[in-house]
């Protein structure tokens, strides 16, 4: 219930301050990509891991901006951001190739995150980079990242999670992660059909549904990263 709440909470700011709750959105996400795609592999806790994982994650929103601008600043702009000083300052960003700079210390994070007790399967790490570098070239913000999400965090975070829930079994892993998350799959798409009936009444449907999924998938990320912190606190007292 406390879930709910608080995605109710994000999406209620987000109507409030669009530009702030985007900022907030993408740091905080991109924090929890690049640690949700590394944690498999690197288990250390640190300031430096932390600056890292950050690095990592970033690509997750500077690949789009530097191989689409135009078409994600529009996506920004369906989000309901306004901010006039905003999108100057992603135009200067853009204009003096900063972009292609901050590509480059992700790479690098990636690269120092793959030496830390390097291992052969550490490389995934090189190829999750290359993997959000061609989607992004080939094909529009939204297509690349629903495929990114789908198919590189998401189903390897569903595997973290069946091994942890029993690393005896896998099948009864994934067994008990079903068990586990359903109730709330439910619950999110009955919120995420009635929100885009009621969105569809002010807006055409396809950028009805970008708002749905962005401002959507913001209000499950945050209570999302704020119970796996609360969980981590816990085991370590």
């Amino acid at each position: 219930m406390s879930y709910i709440l608080f995605g109710t909470i994000v999406i209620l700011s987000w109507i409030v301050a669009p530009t702030i709750s985007l900022l907030i959105f993408l740091i905080i996400a991109s924090f929890h990509f690049g640690k949700e795609d590394s944690q498999f592999l690197i288990k250390k806790s640190s300031i430096i891991n932390s600056i890292l994982f950050f690095s990592k994650g970033f690509l997750i929103v500077a690949a789009p901006l530097y191989f689409n601008f135009v078409e994600t600043i529009n996506i920004f702009k369906l989000l309901l951001v306004e901010n006039e000083n905003f999108y100057e300052y992603l135009d200067w960003i853009e204009t003096k190739n900063v972009l292609i700079i901050i590509i480059g210390i992700s790479l690098l994070a990636n690269i120092l995150l793959i030496i830390q007790n390097f291992r052969i399967i550490n490389i995934v790490l090189l190829l999750d980079f290359t993997s959000i570098i061609i989607l992004n070239y080939f094909l529009t913000p939204l297509v690349a990242f629903t495929l990114y999400f789908c198919f590189l965090h998401s189903i390897r975070h569903i595997v973290s999670i069946a091994n942890e829930l029993n690393n005896e079994n896998f099948y009864h892993g994934i067994k008990e992660f079903i068990k586990k998350a359903l109730p709330l799959s439910i619950v999110t798409a009955i919120l995420f059909i009635f929100s885009l009936i009621i969105a569809y009444n002010y807006y055409e449907i396809n950028d009805a549904i970008l708002k749905i999924i962005f401002i959507g998938l913001a209000s499950l990320t945050f209570p999302h990263i704020l119970l796996e912190y609360l969980l981590e606190k816990n085991e370590k007292q």
